[in-house]
């Protein structure tokens, strides 16, 4: 099998609002992120919100609230206060968990309400038609860890066969399979990474 024209980009990808749809830009706000959380947060990543309010990397079948966007700002190990694409695992700070206190680590993020979202399959479906009948199922995501290098999130959702046909169990609903470039040559369905177009299902609505 040869490789997708358009190989996989990683993380959740904002595509337009569903309420707004000719708006151009994505709805972004600033958030505090829990202190000293064990994994990182990179830019795609789906997030949820705790208890306390902050924002936290969301795991395969969890309830989510935001798609991380950037690091606003952090503590770097060095004591010394950052910005950049991605937020290190176990970035700590003292004081509140408030935007209010400058060293807490502060993020911008997409609220997941009302907006669609690409992301990566990464199994190939077995024609066209195929994966067009996953239209309207429902996947959770795969979280894998995001790069270092580039800030940029590993996940993806899950892979073909576990997409089920229920509206209701799974965090993302597939609403369209987009076609990139000549008859969809640059978004090959019978590729691995192929793209498809999703609302969050399982969802906190949230600022």
């Amino acid at each position: 099998m040869s490789a997708q024209l358009e190989p996989a980009k990683g993380g959740l990808r904002w595509v337009k609002s569903r309420s707004n749809p000719g708006l151009g830009t994505p709805p972004v706000v600033e958030r505090v992120v829990a202190t000293a959380n064990g994994t990182g947060l990179f830019a795609g990543d789906l997030l949820k919100t705790g208890t306390d309010g902050c924002l936290l990397p969301a795991a395969a079948g969890e309830t989510s609230s935001h798609v991380m966007v950037a690091a606003v700002r952090y503590r770097g190990s060095d004591g010394y206060m950052r910005s950049g694409a991605f937020v290190p695992a176990s970035t700590t700070y003292t004081g509140t968990a408030s935007l209010a206190n400058p060293l807490a680590t502060v993020v911008l993020a997409i609220p997941v309400n009302n907006q669609i979202f690409e992301t990566d399959i990464p199994t190939a479906a077995a024609t066209q038609t195929a994966a067009t009948a996953l239209i309207g199922q429902c996947v959770d995501i795969v979280a894998n860890a995001g790069s270092t290098v580039t800030g940029i999130s590993g996940y993806t959702a899950d892979t073909v066969a576990n997409f089920q046909a229920t509206t209701a169990s799974a965090q993302l609903r597939l609403l369209e399979v987009p076609e990139y470039g000549m008859s969809g040559s640059i978004n090959d369905v019978t590729k691995t990474y192929w793209k498809g177009w999703f609302d969050v299902n399982e969802q906190l609505e949230t600022v």
